[in-house]
């Protein structure tokens, strides 16, 4: 099938209307429209269900629309490389990381790039540990700053610990827990407001598996949340929360507002950052000159 018709039916579908998909893809309707009935000519069966607020995929529309949002995205990518070659730069990185490492240490490297002419482009992804090892996986992403304590499928990659850092509870600063000098008991613990972060995010320790390992049964998991930092935060400096979160990344956010960790005689579990990358990849000079920049910059912050 012609890979312009798939590329007009994923438009159509992603913007839900045949009229903004024209004017997206500098067709008329009426162009757009044959597009789609020749496409259904071949399939013999509709793939798209008019609405009069728009359209929507049927069932074999939307399989179809994902090859054509495959062309699109190889055609954005030839776009880029031009774009790249035009700029004077040989390549692009695109690097994942979490959400923590967004808002604390990486805005300084993030600085440290603009102002040097490095010769690449970064592309920077946020996401949860788990979405960022499977987009590399899947080669659609370059690198990836994840904890190592991972236990997901990585036989094609390596990593390299970059920043040392361990898993702490913290008590917001309404708990009683967070006053100075506050004597801790497992049943101050147990009975606390538990938040979970980074909920499931394919890490070794699980919040059943942590709270077991640290001996303590929660009676309240209050909320969970997985990829994102600000509402932990904001919890913290507002509320009587309790929430275990990597001790120096935490303390890098800046003021809790009061929030402190509590002094308990916890095992202790590692939450350390890796360097990913795919082992096919690891000697690629624009990697190494990244990896040399990040080592010196994150040594700085230890």
């Amino acid at each position: 099938m012609d890979s312009r018709l798939l590329v007009h039916l994923a438009v159509a579908i992603d913007l839900g209307s045949l009229n903004r998909a024209a004017q997206r893809l500098n067709v008329t309707q009426p162009t757009l429209t044959r597009s789609i009935k020749i496409i259904e000519d071949r399939v013999g069966a509709p793939v798209l269900i008019r609405e009069s607020s728009g359209v929507v995929a049927t069932d074999i529309g939307e399989k179809l629309a994902e090859k054509g949002r495959a062309v699109l995205s190889e055609s954005e990518s030839a776009d880029d490389a031009v774009r790249l070659w035009r700029d004077g730069q040989l390549s692009e990185i695109r690097l994942g990381l979490g959400p923590l490492l967004a808002a604390t240490l990486l805005p300084q490297l993030t600085e440290l790039y603009m102002r040097r002419k490095w010769p690449y482009r970064l592309r920077l992804h946020s996401a949860s540990a788990a979405p960022l090892i499977r987009r590399l996986n899947d080669h659609r992403l370059d690198m990836a700053l994840a904890p190592a304590q991972l236990r997901l499928h990585q036989e094609r990659l390596v990593q390299e610990v970059v920043f040392k850092d361990r898993l702490k509870i913290f008590a917001g600063t309404k708990s009683p827990l967070s006053k100075p000098n506050a004597k801790v008991t497992r049943a101050d613990l147990e009975n606390g407001n538990w938040l979970i972060a980074g909920a499931r995010a394919g890490i070794h320790g699980t919040e059943e598996e942590i709270f077991q390992y640290l001996g303590i049964e929660p009676k309240r998991i209050r909320m969970a949340i997985s990829g994102d930092l600000q509402i932990p935060l904001h919890l913290l400096k507002t509320t009587d929360a309790l929430i275990a979160l990597p001790e120096r990344l935490t303390n890098a956010a800046g003021d809790l507002g009061g929030a402190r960790i509590i002094d308990f005689d916890f095992p202790e579990i590692r939450r350390d950052i890796a360097l990913w990358m795919r082992k096919t990849d690891q000697n690629r000079t624009e990697y190494l000159h990244f990896r040399k920049v990040l080592l010196e910059y994150l040594e700085e912050k230890q």
